[in-house]
């Protein structure tokens, strides 16, 4: 199912596309979603069509760089700070005080940067699949080398050399011209697969050039791949812009803007919720729970036996969880 788009154009003179379904009740509480790489908001369309249906309000954006919301090619635009104030505007726009926040993958940053910029706009937070990213902690080349080399000497695989292709200078160039080759890696399930081809330095330049393909799983419809494919063709504006989410961290731009947070503010304090695969080799392999639980007292971890797009692939588990979560905190 589709969703009609609302469009805001922010003080950044940026024009966000989203979906806004209001609560019924009016004092039903919201959900804000927040997709990740590659990804639109029509990735959360399980999640919208349960909880609209339950009366909950729904916000789910397209993000900077993503589907029908603006796409600037400068890195700047990309800041953690920024891309939440656009976000908080959008929310003010329609009236909305506070909400839960729900974000997968890159959604999960500006969740977190969101948290520590406007804490009194949300209630509650739940991470599916990547979790509170920690304030200072960018992963930058030299932060990925040393992880990888530690994983490396430990494991005996690296986990983030796809990161590096992306501020390669062809790379948008190879991503647009092998989107299918793109779309079939990013929902490979098969551990070899993404040790080999995401997280091996140079895999995905391999995977790309050689143009393979994975084939894709069985939660994904013909409708769902030609969705993603128009949303990531050149006509659209390709992948170029965003990837922007990577090269922004890679480049290290936040770093000012984060010094500035006070260390109160690096901790989250509303009840928090994880959701966590058991099936993705990458996420598994960092360990969030464990990185959260200094910076989160209040955590509830879930493990689910599936990959990295629980939303997708686990859809009524994850319902199921989010709602639970929410009613038993009390921010129903």
């Amino acid at each position: 199912m589709t969703y009609p788009h609302s469009t805001y154009t922010t003080t950044r003179a940026l024009t966000y596309s989203y979906i806004h379904i209001r609560p019924q009740p009016p004092n039903a509480p919201y959900v804000l979603f927040l997709h990740g790489f590659p990804s639109t908001s029509h990735d959360w369309r399980h999640q919208i069509s349960f909880f609209s249906a339950k009366g909950y309000g729904i916000l789910a954006p397209d993000l900077l760089g993503f589907g029908e919301t603006s796409k600037p090619s400068e890195l700047e635009m990309y800041r953690g700070q920024a891309m939440a104030r656009d976000i908080v505007e959008i929310m003010v726009s329609e009236g909305v005080e506070v909400a839960v926040g729900v974000a997968h993958d890159w959604g999960s940053f500006l969740l977190s940067r969101l948290a520590n910029y406007h804490p009194e706009r949300f209630s509650a937070y739940a991470f599916i699949d990547h979790g509170y990213a920690a304030l200072g902690q960018s992963l930058t080349p030299a932060v990925i080398q040393h992880i990888d080399s530690a994983v490396q000497a430990k494991l005996g695989y690296s986990i983030f050399g796809y990161f590096l292709f992306f501020d390669e200078d062809d790379a948008a160039k190879l991503l647009n011209e092998h989107s299918e080759s793109v779309e079939s890696l990013y929902f490979a399930a098969d551990d070899e697969i993404n040790k080999k081809y995401k997280g091996a330095p140079g895999g995905l330049r391999a995977w790309l050039t050689e143009g393979k393909s994975a084939g894709l799983p069985a939660y994904l419809t013909s409708e769902d791949h030609e969705y993603y494919q128009r949303a990531f063709s050149l006509e659209k504006g390709g992948y170029g812009a965003a990837i922007n989410w990577y090269r922004a961290s890679l480049r290290n731009i936040n770093q000012e803007d984060e010094k500035k947070i006070p260390t109160s503010s690096h901790i989250l304090t509303p009840p928090t919720l994880l959701i966590a695969s058991t099936g993705y080799i990458i996420t598994v392999t960092i360990n969030f729970p464990e990185q959260m639980r200094p910076l989160v007292p209040d955590l509830r971890v879930e493990h689910l036996d599936g990959g990295h797009w629980l939303q997708l692939e686990k859809a009524d588990e994850v319902n199921e969880i989010l709602e639970e979560f929410m009613e038993e905190k009390r921010v129903v």
